[in-house]
């Protein structure tokens, strides 16, 4: 399969085009996802902590509520926002049944030395169930399970700080899940093709559980300039991906070794794409895409970061092979009732009208 020789998008990537140096048209045309930048806001990271100082929340217990994966961005983020901004902060852990035991082991360790309240939410196992299935086998383009699966988790987020009252999420994502968020062509247009997904399989109740999940979405801003920081909005709860604050280092080696000084953080098992800590789903789901489309999230996710400058051509290729554990895809598909076969089925089925076609056309051509 031909690759982009700059970044790493596929030949099989919608609307894709390559030159004679083999470099793609999204490269070239220099399209990227504008994502926000403290950078041009703030001229060191103490004039950044004297802005949020208006964040404080001073009507309620918390300023902010930070998700924890339990992994090294999210965990580096709460030290940060603990001890550099002092925030009085409210961890928030989402477990949907397949996430890494070690993960959440390392969220209590964590919120515990740094004394930092905890909520842990167990996600409805049925509802994620359904959800798995409906979106890894419909049959529709640039549908990628784990970007609804993920978005579900953030809405989670926004609902815990709006029941405590919180008016401001950081988010430890990495630049390429950020991005995701900052896509308003992919929210508003993906959400259009989930609904039309889910309307037919006929699942009344699954869909209303979905669309109650997004009616939080009109509480939330994403952080755009210092303006969001100075501003408060009565009712609104402002999303900040955390490496918007510039002084954050994308070297997992050095987050690694701070986290490690504060407290007895344990690796997970890691999954996909290599070197990162993603639930075990994520193994099912990418497996899915590659069947459906020939390419996944995580191709369009690292091409980005490539662009970008957070990776190198190299190892991004080295972290986008796909060497899922033996057994695990046929194992997670029973688990959630997903047919693996489902568009090999659909190709044969197409294959076998055509030739059909072809040999009646034959057949009139004899006669």
């Amino acid at each position: 399969m031909k690759v982009c020789s700059k970044c790493v998008l596929p030949e099989t990537y919608p609307g894709i085009q390559f030159d004679d140096n083999g470099v793609c048209s999204i490269c070239n045309q220099g399209e990227t996802i504008e994502l926000p930048g403290l950078v041009r806001d703030f001229r060191n990271e103490q004039e950044l902590v004297e802005c949020i100082e208006k964040r404080r929340n001073v009507d309620s217990k918390y300023d902010v509520l930070v998700p924890l994966s339990g992994g090294v961005d999210s965990c580096y983020t709460l030290i940060t926002i603990v001890e550099k901004y002092k925030l009085r902060v409210l961890g928030f852990h989402n477990d949907h049944g397949y996430e890494d035991e070690t993960a959440t082991e390392n969220v209590r360790k964590l919120c515990g030395k740094l004394k930092v309240d905890l909520v842990l939410l167990q996600q409805d196992y049925e509802f994620m169930r359904k959800l798995w299935k409906y979106f890894n086998e419909a049959d529709v383009q640039g549908i990628n399970t784990c970007y609804v699966c993920g978005n579900i988790l953030f809405l989670n987020s926004l609902e815990v700080a709006h029941r405590f009252d919180i008016p401001m999420v950081i988010n430890g994502y990495s630049k390429g899940q950020a991005a995701m968020v900052y896509d308003k062509s992919m929210g508003s247009d993906v959400l259009e093709q989930l609904i039309e997904i889910i309307e037919k399989t006929g699942d009344k109740e699954f869909f209303d559980q979905f669309m109650d999940k997004y009616k939080i979405l009109e509480k939330k801003i994403n952080y755009q300039n210092r303006r969001d920081l100075e501003t408060i909005q009565p009712g609104k709860i402002l999303f900040v991906p955390f490496y918007v604050f510039d002084f954050y280092k994308t070297d997992k080696v050095a987050l690694k070794a701070e986290i490690k000084k504060r407290f007895d953080w344990h690796p997970m098992k890691t999954s996909y794409p290599s070197r990162t800590t993603n639930c075990e789903m994520v193994w099912l789901n990418s497996y899915m895409d590659r069947e459906k489309m020939a390419y996944s999230l995580y191709e369009v996710e690292y091409a980005e970061m490539v662009r970008k400058g957070d990776f190198t051509r190299e190892q991004a290729l080295e972290d986008l092979e796909f060497n899922p554990p033996q057994g695990l895809i046929e194992r997670l598909a029973r688990e959630v009732d997903v047919n693996i076969d489902i568009f090999k089925v659909q190709i044969q089925n197409i294959q076998s009208k055509e030739e059909n076609g072809k040999k009646e056309v034959a057949v009139e051509f004899d006669f």
